[in-house]
């Protein structure tokens, strides 16, 4: 085990996200259509149901961003053992969901993934950023006790879990959003010859991780409280959002994009919030502006913004990455109208039509980088946010 954690003298270095993001946008490319199929028998079982849908699209695809974002650079081979698992994972869920071998496999997967990040992530002297750490360990644990929940048959224990599991991975896209946003937008600022006092807003930051939190510890006791709490934060997350003025980066399409997913994100917790005020009604609606609307978004713009800086060419003259956002957000819009509408299946293919079609583009710009972007607007030294 120390062998495969260390890698082996001399071996070659991989970024994790060339691995990981690719591997993640292929399997969000084909996950929706394949629960579409599944829902009128023509798919894999376990993505005919909202359960099985739901923990592959948070513990399967959103595992495989967390690890090609935080892994960082790695020997090719431990980085290959990495992604065999985690694909070994998926392949028994989509098989044997409900078997003694998907748990295991899935726990062998989180289990490295938190004994290679949790160390190096615990040692930040903020406690804001020191949360990180307890919060992807959280995340990890819940991987396992939902997919053990359901081999063992408490499937409303492991559908309760995994409702509640959506408050980790929007607390994880709040802190990470942020953090990616705050200096960009400061550095598109500079260059303007302004100055942006609003960055990371650290009172605000906290005010976030502590209604998020209190929401997800509350919610099995008042779901009203936790609504109220849920509410909060999505407000919170609405005046981040208009501090950083990103009306004045109109020349930085990529930070308007990413700014298109935290605004989802912030609506999706306030429309989540509302839910639980209300007794539930429409959960699964609310939460889909979480996981297609701000997941989705946010997943689409970091693979294209990391897989060019990668290869020093500058995001914001990469069209296409308006196209992906917009697409993005019609799939967020067509998934929640079609719980509200009376052609609920033809918006529901039109909307996971347009997810494939994102990732589509986000692979293929994965593929070939440079396809879109002229040589011309190669990235100098200074100009990496």
């Amino acid at each position: 085990m120390n062998a495969f954690l260390k890698g082996l003298p001399g071996e070659t270095k991989v970024q994790a996200h060339q691995w990981f993001f690719m591997a993640a946008s292929m399997y969000a490319l084909g996950m929706v259509p394949l629960a579409m199929l599944a829902r009128h028998g023509y798919g894999p079982v376990a993505l005919a149901t909202p359960t099985g849908h739901a923990y592959e699209m948070l513990f399967g695809f959103a595992l495989a961003l967390i690890a090609g974002y935080l892994l960082g650079p790695m020997p090719a081979r431990r980085l290959a053992g990495f992604l065999s698992v985690w694909l070994l994972a998926r392949i028994t869920g989509l098989i044997a969901p409900l078997e003694w071998l998907t748990v295991w496999v899935n726990a062998v997967f989180v289990g490295l993934l938190a004994w290679h990040m949790l160390p190096r992530l615990w040692v930040a002297k903020k406690w804001r950023n020191r949360l990180l750490a307890p919060l992807l360990g959280l995340i990890c644990a819940m991987t396992v006790l939902i997919a053990l929940m359901g081999h063992l048959d408490y499937h409303w224990l492991a559908r309760a879990f995994l409702d509640e599991s959506v408050l980790l991975f929007a607390l994880l896209m709040l802190f990470m959003g942020g953090r990616m946003l705050a200096p960009a937008v400061a550095g598109e600022f500079y260059r303007q010859g302004k100055e942006l006092e609003a960055r990371v807003q650290p009172h605000i930051e906290a005010a976030l991780i502590v209604t998020v939190v209190a929401a997800f510890a509350l919610a099995p006791l008042t779901a009203y409280v936790a609504g109220l709490l849920l509410c909060t934060s999505g407000v919170l997350a609405g005046v981040r959002l208009l501090r950083w003025q990103l009306w004045h980066c109109l020349a930085r399409p990529d930070l308007l994009c990413l700014g298109v997913g935290y605004g989802w994100l912030a609506l999706g917790l306030l429309l989540l919030g509302w839910v639980k005020l209300n007794g539930g009604v429409h959960f699964s609606t609310a939460v889909h502006a979480l996981t297609v609307g701000a997941l989705g978004t946010l997943a689409a713009n970091v693979i294209v913004r990391v897989t060019l800086l990668q290869v020093r060419q500058y995001p914001s003259r990469i069209k296409p990455i308006v196209m992906l956002t917009a697409c993005m957000s019609a799939a967020a819009i067509l998934r929640i109208g079609a719980d509200l509408s009376a052609h609920r299946e033809l918006l529901l293919m039109l909307a996971a039509l347009a997810w494939s079609g994102t990732f589509l583009q986000v692979l293929i710009i994965q593929l070939d980088c440079r396809a879109y972007v002229p040589s011309r607007h190669k990235l100098s030294r200074d100009s990496v946010d």
